[in-house]
């Protein structure tokens, strides 16, 4: 576990990470920091927001959120301003934690982020997977895997060059209609599209760009043995 938190920091350089695991009435907390789990109440976790849906739960500027407010750790010193946390989902609808990003300024989240984020999420519950079987004594993991939960984990593949150009002429747009929607500067849009190969990870401008040709229809492809590519979006994805 201090191993997907030291990554976590690394991926999204904040101050804090946190493991999270909710009993009844406790939240007992792990951070890389200290080498035993730490036991708060459970009542003001922002942890209770995140367990209730499959879905990264992200707030930007707790203190201009309506809910937090007057949250204590928001009022605190030093306050907690961002929070993004991804549920530990052991089973279809059972979420037993999370872990999560705290700083103690506002920040933006892109969704390539969020992807990140819920796949270290993935990553911890087959940590807990193993630490159970080693615990047990149990070998063969496959035997008593429950069957429909997949805990493989995957690092989201890098978007490349290629891709921005094919799915901006899919929705054939401008590469200033692309830069407007994602809300950054034409050069950027052109500067990335000349790029030869993958466009790195940690790439703001390349993540906003995803996200917008995303949310035109655009479904960027990475498949085992063939090129990254992209098609149109099908309904319910």
């Amino acid at each position: 576990m201090d191993r997907i938190c030291s990554i976590a920091q690394d991926l999204f350089q904040v101050p804090v990470v946190l493991m999270v695991f909710l009993g009844e009435r406790s939240a007992w907390i792990k951070s890389g920091s200290q080498p035993d789990l730490l036991e708060e109440p459970r009542e003001p976790s922002f942890c209770n927001y995140t367990i209730m849906h499959d879905e990264v739960f992200v707030v930007n500027d707790a203190k201009a959120d309506r809910r937090f407010t007057d949250h204590p750790y928001v009022t605190a010193t030093p306050p907690l301003r961002f929070y993004a946390g991804a549920p530990f989902v052991t089973e279809p609808g059972i979420r037993i934690g999370s872990i999560c990003l705290v700083d103690h300024v506002p920040r933006d989240f892109t969704p390539g982020q969020m992807r990140l984020l819920a796949n270290l999420a993935r990553l911890a519950v087959d940590e807990l997977w193993l630490h159970h079987l080693q615990q047990t004594g149990l070998a063969d993991a496959e035997a008593i895997r429950p069957r429909d939960v997949n805990l493989d984990f995957q690092i989201e593949p890098t978007l490349t060059a290629a891709q921005v150009r094919a799915g901006r002429g899919m929705v054939n747009w401008s590469v200033r209609e692309l830069a407007e929607a994602a809300g950054v500067a034409p050069i950027t849009v052109k500067r990335l599209e000349a790029k030869v190969g993958d466009l790195g990870t940690n790439n703001v401008s390349a993540e906003a760009i995803r996200g917008a040709l995303e949310r035109a229809g655009v479904e960027f492809v990475f498949e085992a043995g063939t090129n990254p590519g992209v098609r149109p979006r099908r309904p319910g994805h």
